[in-house]
């Protein structure tokens, strides 16, 4: 509700203290901006939608935090939300009998890459808390990618392993793996890696990985990054700063 905010941080322990506290006079007693409730869970319904980038309306869990939407309430408000313009509602192929919502200003994206030409494939590394993967059942109905963040799970129920991170190139996800950063060294190691099934590796898969890893690499601020457990990336370090 606003009533504390974090002060400071003691490593990894948030201190907090009450907002009257630490916030201007000004901002405490500007007026609400949602005047009403239904104006607020407008507000923060289209802000999910636009954050889920394709909402499925029946994954409650990816719908908390939004006081008073649930059930009925959270399909009234996606229904309004349609009529206003704000939302569309849409349908996947291969999914059947599920409606979706998009945002209506993300429109002119989705209908860009439904006409225009397809650029070359890049990779990506996401993170487990990445948008895209909010929804896991609507990531195995759209990307056929089960993905499941294991850190919470004993060591001897895990699949994969403790932070296990997906990799996306183009509009597919083609592969899984488990990073290890020594921050002394600032060495960063593959430790395990898991193509997806069904995944071949050609040239441009494997320089467009080469080049996503160099990214990766420069944003953990690590000296090189060496593949110990599949060979990909070769014995010697894929990248080495300076």
């Amino acid at each position: 509700m606003g009533e504390v905010a974090i002060h400071h941080r003691v490593g990894t322990r948030r201190i907090f203290d009450l907002a009257e506290r630490l916030l201007p006079v000004s901002l405490l007693s500007a007026p609400d901006p949602n005047a009403t409730d239904e104006a607020y869970q407008n507000w923060h319904v289209r802000r999910r939608v636009r954050g889920l980038g394709l909402a499925n309306p029946g994954a409650a869990e990816y719908w908390l935090a939004i006081l008073g939407v649930k059930g009925q309430v959270r399909r009234a408000t996606l229904t309004r939300l349609v009529e206003q313009g704000d939302l569309v509602a849409v349908a996947v192929e291969e999914v059947p009998n599920r409606t979706f919502f998009v945002a209506t200003v993300d429109l002119p994206t989705l209908e860009a890459v439904q006409t225009q030409e397809a650029p070359e494939p890049q990779a990506a590394i996401l993170g487990p808390l990445d948008n895209l993967l909010w929804d896991r059942a609507l990531l195995r109905w759209v990307f056929d990618f089960d993905y499941v963040w294991e850190v919470y799970k004993p060591a001897a129920q895990r699949k994969y392993g403790y932070y296990v991170l997906p990799v996306l190139y183009g509009d597919r996800f083609v592969a899984r793996f488990e990073p290890a950063l020594n921050k002394k060294t600032r060495e960063l190691t593959i430790t395990h890696w898991w193509w997806e099934e069904g995944i071949q590796p050609d040239e441009p898969m494997r320089a467009a990985l080469a080049a996503c890893f160099r990214q990766f690499v420069d944003y953990l601020d690590a000296s090189r990054i060496v593949d110990e457990e599949t060979g990909f990336f070769g014995k010697n370090p894929v990248s080495e700063r300076g």
